[in-house]
């Protein structure tokens, strides 16, 4: 936050989101210590540092991706998807981003220009610029980082104030380069080096404010110590017992914001009667930033009236001036409102958490008229988290916060992407929440459990369960009433062109029910329905050559009576009709299949095929259309439960879900290296052209929250090589 336009040589403050800090001119302090080398910065556990180009995350889980031509759906737990952009943006004079150092994973707090174009940022940050990091950071005017200037704090860095090359630092850390600092140091903004000045403080410093005589620090209450030494001014005492959320000096006064906003006397810390603004106090509301501009006081909160602009004298509200700060607090997450402000000129900045400004969208920055609050920005980006800080510089902002995309798109826990570009389609809005297996068509994307658990000892001998299958708009996101619908007893479900093709269980027999296979039209009406040839359970389908593939374990009979069990029957996709001619004899239940270019690949309990003499196989297996065995594809032997292997055939490679050897040659079975290198992948299919499409996830410390999963979604060309 800046008190005016031009360059900054008097009071400059800052604020954050949940205890936001304003600063102003301190005094300069004697020699300091240097800073830790870096090698001992603090460092998370993980970040977004070099993700895959391209890349687009999303702010929870990815569980799956299915491909349906020139789109790609993504389904998960999460709210809001797009390209990481991190907690801090540097914007021009025309609102564009501009370029800043990389900062990979935390939120920026606090920002606060340097007086040369650049800025100081605080925050709990762990790595900016390819550089480890320890929360604090100085961008030069120019863009780049300022490698001299990286000190490291042991948590939070929430306020500063700064004078001449002094920066007051004020949070919940501590230690400072190892220096036992506690919530409050000073550094040298020459080397990066402590300073003598030392207080210590009990709770979290939220606020900082200073003078050449006094630095005052906000906390539940507000307190001034000397500038140079730290020690406790004893003759100041101020009447604030609530906690501190703004503070800035002007005009002979010291303004402090909490649940309610009063002038002090900056020496003895008493309460200036003159100051009198409307309205007490609020319920869980708190002014967050004061800017204080000649006979105006600008006044930013999550109250009722989020933006004020108020005589800087008497409190009384300025006329004409009315801005329209919109959006509605959610449960549990940060109130909406105002928690920062920058002067330029008649242009007054505001940064928060709020979704619109003047009645139309604003997702936590606008500018509006000084005079009259009338909004005046167009195009600025959209921040998907709140903005803590907006501090101007040579002409350029700076905008720091908890946000981590820009221009993302939200959504319920599926979107829809653009297949080679991985660009988000802001157009595919789905409003019903829903966690299964997706199945897109042309028709409708079908989200459903596609996979029957098969027998079961732990289960009573017969239970019923009803399975809901959403159906969706592939394009809009619309949910499609009439295709969609409640299923008894699912089994296992696949689509064929734009046909719906469900297995359901009809009797109680555990080992080997009777089942019967509905299929239905794209436009939601049944066309066909006819029971399995055999009895048996149903574990998974597939299509080839336009018949219908149903694994499980199913129960057949010899010529003279005998047991000739079969893992999978193939039949006539439109009247049932069971092939004669398909037979795998493999030795044990099939729980998952695939088809790929006229082959099949199935996965299971089972250790041998009985065709041609062929040997053991380690629940893995090719068959040709006709269930001829493939002895070229001979994987190695799986570990642990392979009822829970699933399949995924891609161009050239067959992916493994549920396995140590996860990707292999889709000819000849041996391990290929995985697209993602060693990160561990949820989901992958082909995409265009070529190479793959993946999921992965990292768990960084980014949205104010503390390591959530994050999923990311990348393109790569697989390496086709095998590992020995």
């Amino acid at each position: 936050m800046r008190t005016g336009s031009a360059p900054v040589l008097g009071l400059v403050g800052a604020s954050i989101v949940l205890a936001l800090a304003a600063g102003t001119l301190g005094t300069n302090g004697a020699a300091a210590q240097r800073a830790a080398p870096e090698t001992a910065r603090a460092a998370a556990p993980d970040t977004l540092a070099g993700l895959p180009a391209g890349a687009v995350i999303t702010d929870g889980s990815i569980y799956d991706l299915a491909r349906e031509g020139d789109r790609l759906f993504v389904q998960g737990s999460f709210k809001q998807i797009g390209r990481y952009a991190g907690p801090g943006d540097r914007l021009g004079s025309t609102g564009r981003s501009e370029p800043i150092p990389e900062i990979s994973d935390g939120q920026v707090s606090v920002v606060v220009s340097d007086g040369a174009g650049g800025w100081y940022l605080g925050g709990d940050f762990t790595r900016i610029g390819g550089h480890a990091a320890g929360g604090l950071a100085h961008v030069l005017a120019d863009g780049s980082l300022d490698p001299s200037f990286l000190p490291v704090a042991d948590g939070l860095v929430s306020a500063f104030a700064l004078q001449g090359t002094t920066l007051y630092v004020g949070g919940d850390f501590r230690r400072v380069n190892g220096t036992s600092r506690k919530r409050v140091a000073a550094i040298s903004t020459t080397n990066g080096g402590v300073l003598p000045f030392a207080t210590s403080q009990s709770t979290w410093v939220t606020e900082l404010a200073a003078s050449a005589t006094a630095v005052y620090i906000g906390t539940d209450r507000v307190t001034a110590v000397d500038p140079v030494t730290g020690a406790t001014l004893g003759g100041f005492n101020a009447p604030v017992r609530s906690p501190v959320h703004a503070l800035t000096l002007g005009g002979g006064l010291l303004y402090v914001g909490s649940d309610t906003l009063v002038a002090l006397n900056p020496t003895t810390g008493a309460r200036v009667p003159a100051f009198a603004p409307a309205g007490g106090a609020q319920k869980e509301r708190s002014y967050h930033s004061l800017l204080r501009a000649g006979s105006v006081l600008y006044a930013g909160s999550d109250r009722t009236t989020r933006l004020q602009a108020l005589d800087s004298t008497t409190g009384a509200a300025v006329p004409g001036f009315a801005p329209v700060v919109g959006g509605k607090t959610d449960r549990f997450a940060t109130p909406r409102g105002v928690y920062d402000l920058a002067l330029d000129g008649d242009r007054l900045w505001i940064g928060g958490s709020f979704t619109s400004v003047g009645g139309t969208a604003a997702h936590g920055l606008a500018f509006v008229d000084a005079a009259s609050g009338a909004r005046e920005d167009t195009g600025l980006p959209r921040y998907n988290r709140a903005v803590n800080a907006v501090e101007l510089s040579g002409g350029d902002v700076f905008v720091g916060g908890k946000f981590f995309m820009t221009d993302w798109v939200r959504s319920n826990g599926i979107a829809a992407v653009d297949a080679s570009s991985l660009e988000p389609d802001p157009g595919f809005r789905n409003s019903v929440e829903t966690y299964a297996d997706l199945l897109p068509t042309r028709a409708a994307l079908y989200v459903t459990t596609t996979h029957g658990s098969g027998y079961d000892r732990e289960r009573p001998p017969y239970w019923t369960d009803t399975t809901r299958i959403h159906a969706f708009d592939p394009r809009r996101g619309d949910l499609l009433p009439r295709l969609t619908r409640r299923v008894r007893n699912l089994s296992a479900v696949t689509t064929i062109g734009n046909r719906l093709y469900l297995a359901r269980r009809l009797d109680s027999d555990v080992n080997f029910p009777r089942n019967q296979v509905d299929v239905y039209g794209p436009k939601g009406g049944k066309v066909a329905s006819y029971p399995i040839p055999l009895r048996g359970y149903v574990t998974a389908m597939t299509s080839v050559r336009g018949d219908l593939v149903v694994a499980g374990s199913f129960k057949r009979t010899t010529s003279n009576g005998g047991p000739a069990d079969t893992a999978m029957i193939r039949i006539d996709a439109r009247t049932g009709h069971r092939r004669p001619g398909f037979d795998p004899k493999i030795n044990g239940p099939v729980y998952d299949v695939v088809a790929h270019h006229g082959s099949l690949y199935a996965s299971g309990i089972f250790k041998q095929v009985f065709q041609r003499g062929q040997g053991a196989r380690p629940g893995l297996v090719k068959l040709s259309a006709t269930s001829g065995f493939d002895a070229r594809f001979r994987p190695a032997r799986f570990r642990g439960n392979r009822s829970e292997l699933r399949l995924t055939a891609l161009d050239d490679v067959l992916y493994v879900d549920g396995s140590s050897a996860r990707f292999l040659d889709i000819t000849t079975g041996k391990k290929v290296p995985s697209p993602s290198g060693s990160a561990y992948l949820t989901s992958v299919v082909t995409a265009p052209g070529g190479g793959y499409t993946y999921v992965t996830s990292r768990s960084p410390n980014i949205g104010g929250s503390t390591y959530p999963p994050t999923g990311i979604l990348a393109t790569a060309v697989h390496d086709d090589r095998a590992e020995d």
